[in-house]
């Protein structure tokens, strides 16, 4: 067998199929299950053309609200992104900055404490 222990393994890298395919499958469905629901409706043949006409001339307004809705919640989330990362960089350039003054504060108290001569010490 070697390699190919599970000849049958999904390899995302190599099938090809991606978000766009995964998208045109859900609206196929999608319209497949409309188109069914609407078939075995009891309505006379005039009512569910003259509904279909209608649901066909407001599905482009109605994919227009989609892709609207998807791009704001895509700026959304885009945004809450970039505020998450401002606020996690203003945490580490305080937390240098305070590193920066504990590290000048000891170098000063032990320049203090080495410099001072105490009486009973001798240069």
């Amino acid at each position: 067998m070697g390699n190919n222990a599970y000849p049958y393994q999904h390899q995302d890298s190599d099938s090809g199929f991606g978000l766009g395919a995964w998208l045109i499958g859900l609206l196929i469905g999608a319209a497949g299950g409309v188109t069914l629901g609407l078939l075995t409706a009891p309505k006379s043949g005039k009512e569910l053309r003259g509904e279909l006409k209608e649901g066909a001339m407001n599905l482009p307004d109605r994919c227009s609200e989609l892709m609207d809705d998807t791009l704001d919640l895509y700026a959304s989330g885009v945004n809450y992104a970039q505020l998450a990362v401002e606020e996690q960089t203003m945490r580490v350039k305080r937390a240098v900055a305070a590193g920066k003054l504990a590290a000048a504060k000891k170098r000063e108290e032990l320049d203090y404490s080495s410099s001072s001569v105490l009486p009973f010490q001798h240069n």
